[in-house]
């Protein structure tokens, strides 16, 4: 299945560590993948299982990402 849904998150370079190390659908399996473009921005691809409600933008990443910004 061919992602439908993306999320586009922006911060400063901490938060966006934290959501590196963080990450985790609430929904799937999904495996995480870090990456630094040429500007020297981290990224953070996220490669949810087929089928997951996330995947196909049927529920929202926002409250994922709100956990992992704030593990606690």
């Amino acid at each position: 299945m061919q992602p439908r849904h993306s999320t586009l998150v922006a911060g400063p370079t901490g938060l966006i560590a934290r959501l590196i190390a963080e990450y985790q659908c609430g929904h799937c399996t999904s495996a995480t993948e870090a990456w630094t473009d040429h500007h020297g921005n981290p990224h953070l691809n996220i490669h949810h299982d087929d089928g997951c409600p996330v995947l196909t933008g049927t529920l929202s990443a926002v409250p994922d990402i709100a956990r992992a910004a704030h593990p606690h």
